[in-house]
């Protein structure tokens, strides 16, 4: 499915997995090269590239996905840029691009002047609210970590459970981390396509994407370094509560070991055991029992061991 957008001269044209007939109509109305062209029929996992042939400017980046689980892949975008015309190319629904629809189409209703604008312009404000939509994104993962660090504060015995919050969040923030972690190079490379394909003044424009591009990095590996101190922290908070219980089934082992040895003495079958036959019998050997565990318990208190 084809959605075109205009803009006095400019055109903006969203491929959504586009069909054969599609793709031959957008190379043959925006004179793409062949080269350019090959690879817009599907998705091709390539994490990042840029490229130019001619006047026409290709890039593809993968963007991560965070909140959705019935996808596993990050979503693949094809931008081709021509000096008065935008073409995306995506396969899947990406929240970023309805809303960019949105106010391109008030930029039309008001009538808002494009003079002096180019393709590249409307590529750098798309490719600008993309990277936008990446920081609520991260946004998300923020506050996740935030309501992991008030569990853990609060010290509620859920240690077990948090390693599993921890460990979704880390799975999703790795992912994050990963696929924005391609768009560096690409980025980089654009610069000079952009240059070559158009003009350095034109290029320039790219030094603000990067710039929207290495914040949201440098967010990204905070709140990564934040999430291991977390892991640790629980994991510290698990050891010693693991170590607690340890202690007292060691202590109740000590304590019960002897009162077992004491008890299996006077079940020996033997002729002469002492006490046993007197009268009270049983009460005297629950009381001495009784005066064994007291006498643990109290120097266990006493090296402070419980």
């Amino acid at each position: 499915m084809m959605q075109v957008y205009t803009q006095g001269k400019l055109t903006w044209v969203d491929a959504e997995n586009p069909t054969n007939e599609e793709v031959r109509e957008l190379i043959e109305t925006y004179n793409i090269p062949p080269t350019l062209a090959s690879d817009i029929g599907g998705p091709v996992p390539q994490s990042a590239e840029s490229s130019c042939s001619g006047k026409v400017f290709k890039l593809i980046l993968e963007f991560p996905i965070v909140r959705r689980t019935d996808i596993n892949h990050p979503h693949e975008v094809k931008f081709i840029v021509t000096k008065d015309a935008l073409i995306t190319v995506r396969y899947e629904d990406i929240d970023a691009i309805h809303a960019f629809q949105k106010e391109f189409e008030v930029a039309e209703t008001l009538k808002k002047p494009a003079r002096g604008r180019s393709g590249v312009h409307v590529f750098y404000a798309l490719l600008t609210k993309m990277y936008e939509n990446l920081g609520t994104k991260l946004e998300y993962l923020d506050s996740s970590i935030t309501d992991i660090q008030e569990t853990i504060a609060q010290e509620k015995g859920l240690e077990r459970q948090t390693i599993m919050r921890i460990s979704e969040v880390s799975k999703r923030l790795i992912s994050f981390r990963h696929t924005t972690k391609a768009h560096e190079d690409a980025l980089t490379q654009s610069t000079d396509h952009l240059a070559t394909c158009f003009s350095k003044q034109t290029a320039a424009g790219i030094t603000s994407i990067t710039t929207q591009y290495q914040s949201l990095m440098n967010r990204t590996n905070v709140i990564f370094e934040t999430l291991e101190e977390l892991r640790e922290m629980n994991f510290a908070l698990l050891t010693t509560k693991q170590n607690e219980v340890m202690k007292i089934l060691t202590i109740m082992a000590f304590i019960t070991f002897p009162l077992s040895l004491f008890t299996s003495m006077f079940g020996m079958n033997t002729v002469d055991t002492p006490i046993l036959g007197a009268h009270n019998d049983f009460w005297i050997i629950v009381a001495m029992m009784s005066l064994i565990t007291s006498g643990f318990f109290i120097f266990f208190k006493f090296k402070k061991w419980i």
